[in-house]
């Protein structure tokens, strides 16, 4: 594969140029780092299968051929979608092969979660006896569609959405290695910052529109991002505090159900480039803690508006999620649910606070 290779020329696109070749390089993933987790992992000779899953553009690819490079294994990349059982055979049978000579071969798979039942069966036996480690990834959770075997098999490890913190020190650093624009390209802050929201913590999409707006000039102003966006930037503010103020204000409206300010705060997050699942996931965590059993249907509606979302996206999702606001607006309100939750946990402070009670004291229910 020859965009993992070291060197890349300028004919690729930013993104592979600046892929990391160090874990010193490597952007974001702090919980991986600072809970020790990852020198646990490359203390190993051979490292357990895993699945890796995250949203896109955060390093899963990345992350496991620096593993693979820093455990001098091969690594061999296919695609779940594109690759068939035969292909996989053969690429089992030269790991075998290899491994018989005194090397070890990591099989990175992605999307992993579109390997058939049939797929993952030829590849047990090749896991098991050692011949290969697997790598699955996947923009979720995929262990649902692993087979019991290969799922035993595996450590899950998750890669988090970067920070905006984390996406503009990637793009910072583009702009002066020479792996990147090598210092040739100014862009101011403004620029910057309208490439890091739009990116929404996807470095391979910060990659390429920072790339698109460069092109052709030496000064990268935000009139040049918002050309590329295609759209006028509409910013929360520089230090991104209003992201948490708007969707706070878009709740507060539903809450008083205001119809028309929740519908604008909606449409700006929306405009300004937010994630719709943001949105949808607190519109349902509004349904049970705003609504609760005032309105038990509010919760279906906003996990219809949720799946309709993953299922439809946007820009025609903004139909769900409009449908969804108002009925949740015009729902009526209980905090009943959220009362009893705090009743609940109150109690249990209080008896932590005592001497623990034996466990024949606890009242049965339902017993």
């Amino acid at each position: 594969m020859e965009l993992f290779e070291t060197n890349r020329p300028k004919k690729f696109p930013l993104a592979v140029r600046m892929r990391p070749k160090s874990f010193d390089e490597f952007i974001g993933q702090r919980h991986l780092f600072d809970t020790g987790f990852l020198d646990k992992l490359i203390r190993l000779d051979t490292p357990p299968s895993m699945v890796i899953y995250g949203p896109p553009g955060t390093g899963k690819t990345t992350f496991a051929l620096i593993l693979a490079r820093h455990l001098k294994m091969k690594f061999i990349y296919i695609n779940a979608v594109m690759s068939n059982v035969k292909e996989l055979r053969q690429i089992l049978i030269s790991a075998k092969n290899r491994f018989e000579a005194g090397r070890r071969t990591m099989l990175f798979v992605d999307e992993i979660h579109r390997f058939s039942s049939n797929q993952q069966e030829v590849m047990l036996p090749f896991i098991e006896n050692g011949a290969v480690v697997f790598v699955g990834a996947s923009i979720e959770n995929p262990l649902f569609a692993l087979v019991p075997a290969i799922n035993s098999r595996c450590i899950l490890i998750e890669l988090k959405r970067l920070s905006l913190d984390d996406v503009l020190a990637g793009l910072r650093k583009a702009i002066v290695d020479d792996r990147g624009l090598g210092g040739k390209v100014y862009v101011e802050d403004d620029a910057l910052l309208a490439i890091a929201k739009a990116s929404d913590g996807d470095m391979r999409k910060a990659y390429a529109i920072l790339e698109l707006a460069v092109s052709g000039v030496e000064k990268v102003g935000l009139k040049d991002v918002s050309a590329v966006l295609q759209r006028k930037t509409v910013y929360y503010d520089r230090k991104s505090n209003q992201h948490y103020d708007t969707i706070s204000s878009f709740i507060k409206a539903m809450r008083a159900s205001d119809e028309d300010a929740a519908l604008y705060w909606l449409s700006k997050m929306l405009y300004s480039g937010e994630d719709p699942r943001f949105i949808a996931r607190r519109m349902v965590i509004f349904a049970s803690e705003d609504i609760g059993l005032a309105d038990s249907n509010a919760l279906r509606v906003a996990v219809d508006c949720f799946y309709a979302i993953n299922v439809i996206g946007m820009p025609e999702a903004e139909f769900n999620l409009t449908h969804a606001c108002l009925y949740l607006c015009r729902a009526p309100k209980s905090r009943e649910v959220k009362e009893i939750m705090d009743r609940n946990y109150d109690k249990i402070k209080n008896e932590i606070t005592r001497t623990p009670k034996k466990f024949l004291d606890i009242p049965e229910r339902g017993l």
